[in-house]
């Protein structure tokens, strides 16, 4: 019974210690604070990536992309569409990201509304609107990104 305690405290000291060898992110990237659904606030990288027919509106690496209610209409030099998104962050941090971000690409900010843990974000940028709108619901956060153009200037 002795060995197998030893061994116990053995490999818990071992566990403990390799605790320390888990690699940190880089120093470069930009903190920023998140809440995370259980409220506390968290300050990390916020990784960004690119929607794919979109390559210059950013979303949290986060979020998972939901194909099944995603539709995107394509053509040479023109794309619109409705790209679906959830994660599990408070909806008011999403919407936070997103004023900070899409000025980085050009993106004019227009208007914001919110209703609780509701929010609609327009943005404008040469002939192409983008409207999104970011929703808290029980289990998860639900971000869906419009893409489309505005009609001006045609």
């Amino acid at each position: 019974m002795r060995i197998l305690t030893g061994a116990f405290l053995i490999g818990l000291a071992l566990s403990i210690s390799a605790c320390g060898l888990v690699p940190k992110p880089e120093a470069g990237q930009p903190k920023k604070p998140m809440a995370t659904k259980s409220g506390e606030t968290v300050t990390q990288a916020t990784p960004v990536t690119m929607i794919a027919e979109f390559d210059d509106v950013p979303v949290p690496v986060e979020l998972s992309r939901k194909d099944a209610e995603s539709s995107v209409y394509e053509a040479p030099g023109f794309a619109v569409g409705v790209i679906v998104f959830e994660g599990y962050y408070k909806s008011a941090s999403i919407s936070k990201f997103f004023r900070a971000e899409m000025p980085k690409y050009e993106w004019q900010f227009i208007n914001a509304f919110s209703e609780g843990s509701r929010y609609s974000l327009t943005f404008l940028k040469a002939n192409r609107s983008c409207s999104i709108s970011v929703e808290e619901g029980s289990l998860s956060t639900r971000v869906v990104v419009r893409v489309g153009p505005t009609g001006v200037g045609n």
